[in-house]
């Protein structure tokens, strides 16, 4: 009787076992009613157990005869706070399957979908999320896709896959940008749903047609777009393509809250990275090749709203995309030499830096080449000019204006390019 063996009790017996095992029940059961996202428990007291009424009936019924208090009921469902959910829930079938549970005395918690309660008849559709995606160029795939999925239902409790589904309309998923653009615009619309998300991807670098944190990318037969409808309604999938735009809209059963999509961004500088090149003159000079750019690190959480009232926040995945670094080219770096005195074998004054122009002499002197100048004094140094009037070529003694001048006018001529440096 109710899952409490009286086989072998007297009548007053199996009255007491029965009144035990309901006892522990209400103390110990939990019967809970769910509408999407939202849950309350009945109260026990909503069940009263005609025990003595029932242990006559011991052979030719297994079943507890129970009454059920409905105004209980209907306090637990008001606070399943749902606008219009009075005129679509079918009470008298909640209230059997309520008395069922308690003439079964089900030991375990019990939870029962409000949807299943629903009247289809009169129920009312609308558009519970939509999203817009911009379109490439081209998009002649796209066009066949969506006229092939435009309707498309995702049943109660149904899982989606956006290659099964294209499979299911007879027609197949091919790697291309089209395919990224439905995908990323089916999942625009799903993050405002109470739909849970089961597979997605994103590429390496954000593509222009999608802004971040609504990026879905798909490669057949590796990567695909799966979601799960966790309702006890069905939701269909419509698209319009409206100039240089793709709209997605899911229609159906309105939800008990509002969703909105809330992003938490990093944003990652880029860094240079240089490459050597034998054919710049020197470290100083560079060549951009690439100015590269930021890289991001994106949380992406739904909040649901009861109103203006935020109820609940979960995250919904994590997206990142790395930098992508500044690339530049440079000549060589000059190593740096230290010019020494070869009288005294210290190193001279004015020794020049690393990356400078210099000349180097027959007997191992280096000097700064021109326009590094004023030279630095090198003494008792034979052919080396200390500390000429006019810039000239180094190493050229010069008797007065005139041969400078003419020096200066032979360097410009011959184009003389001396370690790096080139004449003035």
């Amino acid at each position: 009787m109710g899952s409490v063996a009286v086989g072998n009790l007297t009548s007053d017996e199996a009255v007491a076992e029965v009144n035990n095992k309901v006892s522990d029940w209400q103390k110990n059961s939990q019967v809970v009613l769910k509408y999407n996202e939202q849950t309350v428990n009945v109260d026990p007291g909503a069940w009263t157990f005609r025990t003595e009424d029932s242990i006559p009936k011991a052979g030719k019924s297994t079943k507890l005869l129970v009454d059920l208090k409905k105004d209980m009921v209907d306090k637990s469902i008001a606070q399943l706070k749902s606008d219009g959910l009075d005129q679509l829930l079918d009470k008298e079938m909640l209230y059997a399957r309520l008395k069922k549970v308690g003439a079964d005395l089900q030991s375990s918690n019990i939870e029962l979908n409000v949807n299943e309660f629903l009247t289809t008849y009169g129920q009312p559709e609308e558009v519970v999320s939509e999203s817009s995606a911009t379109l490439p160029g081209e998009h002649v795939l796209l066009e066949d896709w969506i006229k092939g999925l435009n309707g498309y239902k995702v049943k109660p409790g149904q899982t989606f896959s956006l290659i099964q589904a294209l499979e299911e309309s007879g027609m197949t998923a091919q790697d291309s940008i089209d395919i990224n653009v439905l995908a990323s615009a089916i999942y625009t619309a799903v993050q405002k749903t109470n739909f849970t998300i089961i597979e997605r991807h994103t590429s390496r670098k954000l593509p222009d047609y999608v802004k971040l944190g609504y990026e879905a990318y798909v490669k057949p037969d590796d990567m695909d777009f799966v979601f799960q409808n966790p309702n006890a309604t069905s939701y269909k999938l419509e698209f319009i393509v409206n100039e240089d735009a793709l709209l997605t809209s899911i229609v159906g059963a309105p939800f008990p809250y509002t969703y909105k999509i809330k992003l938490d961004t990093q944003v990652f500088k880029p860094k240079t990275v240089i490459h050597f090149n034998e054919n710049l003159s020197s470290f100083v000079s560079s060549v951009l090749i690439d100015s590269g750019s930021e890289g991001y690190l994106t949380t992406i959480n739904r909040e649901s709203y009861k109103g203006s009232e935020k109820v609940d926040s979960a995250k919904l995945t994590e997206d990142f995309y790395p930098p992508e670094h500044r690339l530049e080219e440079r000549g060589f770096p000059v190593e740096k030499t230290v010019v020494t005195d070869p009288s005294s074998g210290t190193p001279a004054e004015g020794t020049p830096t690393a990356g400078n122009p210099v000349t180097t002499y027959p007997d191992g002197t280096v000097i700064p080449t021109y326009p590094y100048y004023p030279y630095p004094v090198y003494p008792n140094l034979p052919g080396v000019i200390t500390n000429p009037v006019i810039p000239g070529i180094p190493g050229i003694p010069s008797t007065d204006k005139q041969t400078d001048t003419q020096t200066v006018n032979q360097g410009k001529s011959t184009g003389t390019n001396v370690s790096g440096g080139g004449s003035k």
